[in-house]
């Protein structure tokens, strides 16, 4: 299974640097590093940029590259016709679908990393007082290690139940994109419309807990959503049917 799984991981994994990212999008991780780790952190200053909050946005930003993956997962097969010869392999369903998941994840996880290295880097040479300024708090650690793989998790295994049954990469793409939004408008507005004493609720939480008991939390419930995701995808996952489609 693990022999299985790593050639299948090895696999997405040349593809997504050399195929799905070459040419012209080769430039892209560059210019989102350029961006996300040395303008952001620049103008954010020491106590902004170390800071757990500010981390939620190299978390999401994994999500944002892993989307710009995985829609390619089975789509791209499909669409490059060698969806055939993968699921004819030797290799277990497993291993297919959680290579591809991981590969996804990875790529995003690396992005993210060089952003955030980037971004310490920037702010001690922008701010140097003769010692290296880092991540103080438990908090922040949990956010820096737990945060863009189980966020780019929840996109990863939603994105694979999307390609599976897309005909295009471009169709799973845009439906993967739709279903973010659907699900960010839906969570905005469902906050504002929650009762008064599910509200009273959740900011005694806030404001009672600690950062890091909080992040504890929300990565339990993501790693849930992640889980339930992959459960499903591991249900839909039925190559007699993907052959004949």
């Amino acid at each position: 299974m693990m022999s299985d799984l790593g050639l299948v991981f090895w696999k997405e994994w040349k593809e997504i640097v050399l195929e799905r990212t070459g040419g012209a999008g080769s430039f892209r991780p560059l210019i989102l590093v350029a961006v996300l780790g040395i303008y952001m952190p620049y103008r954010m200053g020491p106590q902004r940029f170390f800071s757990a909050p500010q981390l939620l946005i190299y978390s999401f930003f994994a999500a944002v590259v892993i989307t710009a993956v995985i829609s390619d997962s089975f789509a791209g097969e499909r669409e490059r016709n060698t969806l055939e010869t993968l699921l004819a392999s030797r290799l277990s369903d497993r291993a297919i679908l959680f290579g591809k998941i991981v590969a996804s994840i990875a790529y995003g996880w690396l992005v993210s990393m060089l952003c955030i290295v980037a971004g310490v880097i920037t702010v001690n040479a922008a701010n140097w007082q003769g010692h290296v300024l880092i991540y103080q708090d438990w908090a922040s650690w949990l956010v820096l290690l737990l945060g863009p793989p189980l966020v780019g998790g929840v996109v990863a295994t939603a994105g694979v139940l999307v390609s599976l049954h897309a005909t295009t990469v471009r169709q799973a793409q845009q439906t993967l994109m739709v279903a973010v939004m659907v699900v960010v408008v839906g969570t905005v507005f469902g906050a504002s419309m929650l009762p008064t004493s599910w509200s009273i609720w959740f900011t005694r939480i806030l404001t009672t807990w600690s950062t890091t008991w909080l992040v504890l939390a929300a990565a339990g419930v993501v790693l849930v959503i992640d889980l339930v995701l992959l459960l499903a995808g591991m249900a839909r996952f039925q190559r007699s049917r993907l052959i004949l489609d």
